[in-house]
């Protein structure tokens, strides 16, 4: 009897269920609207500021853009509708983020990871960590390969820029530039050796001697 009622009222629980899924879809549409609203106003304002921090970095004549997109859903994807078409979402919301440069003036801006080299990757990493600095909570930056391609004026900047990021992270640089390296809190040797047959790497920490 118990199962035979349990059949009976399947019909209203996958009616009810339903109109719960349609509610809370329109939920999430509503509030990922307003966080694109909020995204693309902010994306705007971030890629000014880091364009000002990579001029002081010696990277003056390079434009960042950040695209804010959206994806249609697949068609066993979670979606909601969105000015008529069915977008993907998920715990972030259904923007998708890119961030393009154009490294010379007159260039098109492109995907920041498909043409930027190890160098210019460190130093737009620096810029967008120090125009984030009071709301990035991330303990550890590692930044590698900054001082290619600069030196001299260019460099103590960078040194600066990287020791008032170290006030409120642990900052670990790899650089061949005094100018970088003075600014350090401590200082690091590393070399390669050959030990039993096998490449060892050290790390020494050195001291004012």
């Amino acid at each position: 009897a118990a199962e035979i009622e349990r059949l009976r009222g399947l019909g209203a629980e996958r009616a009810r269920r339903a109109a719960e899924a349609s509610r809370l879809l329109e939920a999430v549409g509503a509030a990922a609207e307003e966080l694109s609203v909020l995204r693309r106003r902010a994306a705007a304002a971030l890629a000014g500021e880091v364009e000002r921090v990579l001029g002081e970095l010696g990277l003056g004549g390079m434009r960042i853009e950040i695209a804010v997109g959206r994806r249609p859903a697949g068609p066993d994807e979670p979606a909601v509708e969105l000015g008529g078409d069915a977008v993907a979402f998920d715990g972030s919301g259904v923007d998708v983020v890119v961030f393009r440069i154009a490294p010379n003036p007159g260039e098109p801006a492109r995907p920041l990871a498909k043409i930027a080299s190890g160098g210019e990757l460190s130093r737009i990493s620096l810029a967008i960590e120090e125009v984030l600095a009071d709301a990035d909570a991330t303990p550890t930056l590692v930044f590698d390969e900054i001082d290619a391609g600069i030196g001299g004026r260019s460099a103590d900047p960078v040194g600066r820029t990287l020791w008032a990021l170290g006030r409120r992270h642990q900052v670990l640089c790899v650089t061949h530039l005094p100018q970088i390296a003075a600014h350090a809190d401590a200082h690091f040797a590393i070399h390669k050796t050959q030990r039993d047959g096998r490449t060892v790497t050290e790390v020494r920490r050195l001291d004012d001697g």
